[in-house]
């Protein structure tokens, strides 16, 4: 069904008279949800799911399966574990799933199943007994997403209702090109340098900071950015990256020393590329850059809010 333009997906209970309902016939997505779903007979449903070819043609090559679904007892139910959370990790691919300690907990540690977000994509177990409370996972590259469930460990319980799917982040083709000049594809990190893909992949926002040591407000706002740097966690999805506005290389390194994030080098054409790119005429300029595009969603953060729930709002 892969040249599909559409799915119609449909059920009947196995104690009706065998008739299927229709859910949907207008699905593009391969997961569907279906709520407040009641069975007194305890026996279970039927689904099946359909491709649709073309507009006002029937549906072609029904799939099924042969096992009844079935629902939790409120037994069952009320054991299960809360929903895990996922969110994005910060780093190329990955993100953090974390959970709540069941009142039932016990020293055996959790069961962590996950599965790739596309219809028919099986569980599998990514850790039969973990101690933790909340694992990274990385090399998280399907595109439609992961969704992530957990049990107590060798327990028959039901799994945890699956998490939201959270599709992770690379370094995206705009961050590529936007630093694509760059001397040997590195940034600075202190005295070290790393690569774009490490400094840079799993990015939401990239925050480009043109400032210079002569400059009385830089100095001045320079210090608000460094708390909140620093207030960030070791997990952020947002890098600020300094572009010296300094008269030379001497003031770049002196300024820069008292910095705790990234920078271009003083003598990489890149660093005047990108003040170009953000149109500096004067500084402190702090452009906030969406990481999955390299759009700018604020030309300047200088005397605004730093906060990432709202620069996620621009970006809708």
């Amino acid at each position: 069904m892969e040249d599909a333009i559409r799915y119609s997906l449909q059920y009947r209970r196995v104690s009706g008279d065998g008739e299927f309902e229709t859910l949907s016939d207008k699905l593009i997505g391969t997961q569907a949800r279906k709520k407040n779903l009641t069975d007194e007979s305890e026996e279970g449903f039927i689904f099946r799911v359909g491709g649709i070819f073309r507009d006002g043609e029937p549906v072609e090559n029904w799939v099924s399966h042969e096992e009844p679904f079935k629902l939790f007892s409120k037994e069952e139910e009320s054991s299960r574990m809360e929903t895990p959370n996922v969110a994005l990790e910060g780093i190329s691919h990955a993100a953090l799933v974390s959970w709540k300690a069941p009142s039932s907990s016990t020293d055996k540690g959790y069961e962590i199943q996950m599965r790739e977000s596309s219809g028919g994509s099986e569980w599998r177990t990514i850790a039969p007994s973990f101690s933790a409370l909340e694992v990274r996972k990385k090399n998280l590259t399907c595109n439609e997403g992961y969704q992530f469930r957990v049990r107590l460990a060798g327990s028959n319980i039901p799994f945890s209702p699956a998490s939201d799917t959270i599709v992770t982040l690379g370094l995206s083709d705009g961050m590529k090109r936007l630093f694509g000049s760059l001397d040997d594809g590195n940034l600075v990190k202190g005295s070290q340098t790393v690569s774009l893909e490490d400094a840079l992949g799993g990015k939401e926002f990239v925050l480009l900071y043109a400032s210079a040591s002569w400059c009385g407000p830089c100095r001045q706002f320079t210090p608000q950015l460094v708390q909140w740097y620093r207030s960030l966690s070791a997990n952020s999805t947002a890098e600020v990256i300094f572009l010296s506005a300094d008269h030379d290389e001497s003031g770049f390194k002196q300024y820069y020393s008292h910095m705790p994030w990234l920078a271009i080098d003083f003598d990489d054409d890149t660093r005047e590329q990108l003040m170009g790119h953000i149109k500096v005429t004067g500084i402190p300029r702090l452009a906030v850059l969406d990481g999955r595009t390299g759009r700018i969603i604020e030309d300047n953060g200088v005397g605004k809010p730093l906060d990432i729930n709202r620069w996620r709002s621009l970006v809708r």
